[in-house]
């Protein structure tokens, strides 16, 4: 009787440390427990679960095209040399911005400034010969209408004079000849812009159609993408278009479209659009990587409903719709689980677009969709829906 005495208190101790362990684990797993999957007794009843709910609606959305191009200047100008002799001044460098009608180029011009003397003393000259030959053929005219001088006589006193006033003529076009030459010799800035390249310097002997620098107009910026044909032909010229460039992140830019082409580039079968944007400051810089936004076509309603209110099972979506249960509103609501077809919006990456299965002013549940089962009976506060 000794020995069993403390074997059985033993074992009750041992069942009621076990039951005391179990009841602890049993309130640790309850406070461990999401709060959408716990359930507090209300009146003798199950709690309903809370969800949040979204009023379907359609919004007016137009399709977009984003593309990826790079900035260029308004317009680039190579530089030529119209005449040639030794380079006697420059007035800028490489790279350096430059305001229209800077000097750039000055070349020796010792030769044209003769020439147009030449050109000069041989107007004087075939003026006065002209004057000559005038007064010759109106003492003639006179002469012959008296009587006294010979038709042949006037006749050449006339061609005189008409060979005098072809020499005029031939010498001040040798004198606007000379005169531009003689301007050629400067070379200067047809408007403002950058100096892509510049390749003279001082002392430098240059010829008649030397190239000697690219003059680049950033007083705006172009950029030219490619669009399908479908896409393109809901473009029209003076649309506005979004620029984003990688060198100003968070930044965008307003341009508008400047042309359309009406034919496919052969190599890329794409639709060139070309968009310009101001750049007063110069910010925009010829080489930049940036991305075009455009909206295409009219704006037409469209349902769409965020990515997270979709449950997704081996590819088919599917939306928990919030109904009256049976017996009317009063009674509370009540979810259907139904199958909807979905498609993605482009550049809208937490939303979709419903192509079927939903209509306009249908609630749907936003929130724990994946706790909720279908036909369970929910609540859910209805003073934030439209």
């Amino acid at each position: 009787m000794s020995e069993r005495a403390p074997r059985s208190a033993s074992l009750r101790w041992s069942l009621i440390a076990i039951a005391a362990l179990l009841f602890v684990g049993g309130l640790l797993l309850d406070a461990s427990a999401p709060e959408a999957d716990r359930r507090a007794p209300l009146g003798g009843e199950q709690a309903l679960r809370e969800v949040a709910v979204l009023r379907v609606d359609a919004t007016p959305l137009r399709a977009r095209a984003e593309v990826a191009g790079v900035l260029e200047p308004r317009r680039t100008v190579l530089l030529f040399s119209e005449t040639h002799g030794a380079v006697t001044r420059i007035g800028a460098e490489k790279l350096d911005f430059v305001e229209s009608g800077l000097i750039l180029v000055e070349i020796d011009p010792l030769l044209a400034e003769v020439a147009v003397e030449r050109a000069r003393a041989a107007v004087t000259r075939s003026r006065s010969e002209l004057a000559l030959a005038r007064a010759n053929l109106e003492r003639r005219s006179s002469l012959a209408d008296r009587g006294v001088a010979s038709t042949a006589a006037l006749d050449d006193a006339e061609n005189a004079e008409a060979v005098a006033a072809a020499a005029l003529r031939e010498a001040s076009a040798q004198l606007t000849r000379a005169r531009d030459d003689l301007a050629k010799k400067v070379i200067r800035a047809p408007f403002d812009g950058t100096l892509r390249s510049f390749e003279v310097e001082v002392g430098e002997y240059v010829r008649v159609g030397q190239r000697l620098g690219e003059l680049l107009d950033g007083s705006t910026a172009r950029i030219t993408i490619g669009l399908s044909d479908r896409d393109v032909v809901a473009v029209e010229r003076g649309q506005p278009a979004a620029v984003r460039l990688d060198a100003y992140p968070g930044e965008s830019f307003v341009g508008e479209v400047l042309r359309v082409g009406r034919a496919s580039d052969p190599s890329t079968k794409k639709f060139p659009v070309e968009v310009e944007i101001p750049n007063p400051s110069g910010r925009l810089l010829p080489g930049m990587v940036g991305t075009v936004a455009l909206e295409l076509g009219t704006a037409e309603p469209r349902i769409l409903i965020p990515r997270d209110a979709t449950l997704d099972e081996f590819g088919l979506r599917s939306v928990y719709v919030i109904e009256p249960a049976a017996g009317g509103p009063t009674v509370g609501f009540t979810t259907h689980r139904r199958r909807v077809e979905v498609r993605h919006v482009p550049f809208r990456p937490a939303e979709f677009e419903v192509v079927d299965g939903l209509v306009r002013g249908e609630l749907i549940a936003v929130g724990a969709t994946r706790q909720l089962r279908d036909g369970e009976a929910v609540r859910f506060d209805s003073a934030g829906l439209q």
